[in-house]
């Protein structure tokens, strides 16, 4: 897929090459080409096709479009880098990997690469405990707090930013 940098951690003990966790990344886009923009509307007819046949599986539509709406302006009020910014679209790492550094190894993938260029990095957490400490200890830190509201359910979403460092300034 060439809209997203993909990462996948697996065990090398393991003979079967076990998934330990994953981390999906969208590159920076500052001018949009042509192909770009018509992988993105490839990709979103077909998940419009793959929901027709197959049903949302559960996707609250208001939900999706409160978060959305929320996402757009936590975006617009953080982004303000005209080079543009790698966004950590997700990153999940099994329960019994966790605090072995799986997550780490994901993330300096891109955030290696993002010092390199000189670029920013971007992430939203739906969750504070613990995400926001793991993540500032990659050099991430707090940009905005937004509430999703949906009557009276809300979730707060927390922005975070990550400056581009020299590989002496994030401890590795």
């Amino acid at each position: 897929m060439s809209h997203a940098l993909f990462h996948v951690a697996k065990d090398p003990a393991d003979p079967t090459g076990k998934v330990l966790g994953v981390a999906c990344w969208l590159p920076p886009t500052v001018s949009e080409s042509w192909s770009d923009w018509a992988g993105k509307w490839w990709l979103w007819s077909a998940q419009v096709r793959m929901n027709l046949r197959y049903g949302r599986g559960g996707l609250n539509v208001k939900r999706y479009y409160i978060w959305k709406a929320a996402q757009a302006q936590a975006q617009n009020a953080v982004w303000d880098d005209p080079d543009g910014y790698y966004f950590c679209n997700i990153v999940t790492v099994l329960p019994e990997s966790q605090g072995k550094g799986v997550g780490k190894l994901l993330f300096r993938h891109v955030t290696d690469r993002a010092d390199a260029e000189g670029r920013k990095c971007y992430l939203e957490s739906s969750r504070a405990e613990p995400n926001l400490a793991i993540y500032e200890r990659l050099g991430f830190r707090l940009a905005k707090e937004l509430v999703c509201d949906d009557g009276g359910e809300a979730v707060t979403l927390y922005c975070m930013v990550r400056e581009p460092t020299s590989s002496t300034d994030v401890a590795r």
